[in-house]
């Protein structure tokens, strides 16, 4: 428990302004610098470079620069990992799993209630969940620093062939970020020339950012800043250093309730807080996954059926003192609700499509080589036979 509260709080703190900006255009080289051009250019470069390449340095008030190497966050990430295997001591006789979440939001609060009610416990299994930003998520599971991960970019490392692994288990039936915006702004058009904050470049605020401003015309004249996890980039907001974030639903709804203005979006198919595995953990690990997945799926039950239990929990493990905010959250959780964790094949060819043309794949994808939810479907049939 220890190590999951200094998870919690440096895992938020790692990064809290990094300054940096980069354009919808792919980040292209300024070989004559201007102002007011949104892209700090006054032309076009030929070749864009990454995406995940930021443009050009910036200050945000008198905040830390963005030189900041990333190794720094994946230090503090491993000795999070030492202090969550020290604190396992006590509970030596059970199997420890870590999963790294890129929040404590919605997302994730069936895994606090069946931890919490001691569904993995009962099923010999310790779970830990460490919180940190998406980047460093997919770091530790594609290094193996993590049995699991529910950061939805996982998927994309899949599709594009860059990690071997299968989603078993969908926790939500959609994404539940919503844009949020200073009270000033009416409209997307008034963004332009604004600074946007997303969390890391490349990953999935950053990604949906491009895509939400795409539908609505703006590619170029707006500014997004690398800024961190949803708290962070809240806290941006309030304080005037941006004008708009994609922030998580608890984020989001308390925005609005502080004067902030959310505008509407088509939400394009993205998967929602998946339950990533490694090919090699499910060949060598498949009873703890379905046992893993049983305790799961017992704690998606109970938070759907337990309105009271579940509000006082997101008040606990999310740190907010309004139960009618908290409430809030809860039923705004509630439409996205996917006990069971499976998803229907158009659903599953949609979101892997999404990928494949956002990320330029060539070769096809079949479903099966991304998704197994096999095991969640077992899992779900032998729970509704013992009720």
């Amino acid at each position: 428990m220890q190590s999951r509260i200094i998870v919690n709080s440096i895992g938020y703190t790692v990064s809290p302004f990094p300054g940096r900006s980069f354009p919808l255009d792919g980040g292209r080289a300024c070989p004559e610098p201007a102002e007011g051009l949104g892209w700090g250019c006054k032309k076009d470069c030929a070749t864009p470079p990454p995406l995940c390449s930021p443009v050009e340095e910036e200050e945000i008030g008198s905040q830390i620069k963005a030189n900041r190497p990333v190794f720094i966050s994946a230090v503090i990430f491993f000795f999070l990992i030492v202090l969550s295997s020290l604190a396992g001591k006590a509970n030596a006789q059970l199997r420890k799993v870590r999963l790294c979440a890129p929040g404590v939001g919605s997302g994730i609060m069936h895994t606090y209630v069946a931890k919490e009610r001691g569904y993995f416990a009962q099923e010999g299994l310790d779970l830990n969940v460490l919180v940190a930003r998406g980047q460093i998520c997919t770091m530790a599971l594609l290094n193996g620093q993590m049995e699991l991960s529910s950061n939805p970019n996982i998927f994309d490392a899949m599709v594009a062939g860059r990690f071997k692994g299968k989603v078993i288990y969908v926790s939500a039936k959609t994404l539940g970020h919503r844009f949020i915006v200073a009270p000033e702004i009416k409209n997307f058009d008034g963004l332009r020339q604004k600074n946007i904050a997303v969390s890391t470049f490349g990953g999935l605020t950053d990604m949906l950012t491009r895509e939400i401003l795409e539908q609505h015309g703006i590619k170029k004249d707006v500014v997004l800043l690398q800024i961190g996890t949803p708290d962070v980039r809240y806290a941006a907001l309030k304080a005037g250093k941006v004008k708009a974030a994609l922030l998580a639903s608890t984020q989001g709804l308390q925005a609005v309730q502080e004067g902030f203005r959310e505008l509407p979006y088509q939400q394009p198919p993205w998967l929602s807080s998946p339950v990533v595995a490694s090919d090699d953990l499910l060949s060598r690990e498949r009873p703890m996954l379905r046992s893993l997945l049983r305790a799961i799926e017992k704690g998606h039950l109970y938070y759907g059926q337990n309105p009271g239990a579940a509000i006082e929990l997101i008040r606990k493990v999310q740190r907010i003192e309004n139960r009618a905010v908290a409430k809030q959250i809860y039923d705004d959780d509630l439409l996205r609700h996917n006990p069971g964790g499976g998803l229907e094949e158009a659903s599953m060819k949609r979101v892997v499509e999404r990928a494949r043309e956002m990320l330029k794949v060539q070769k096809n994808v079949d479903p099966r080589e991304v998704f197994d939810l096999s095991l969640a479907k077992e899992v779900e049939t032998e729970i509704r036979k013992t009720k």
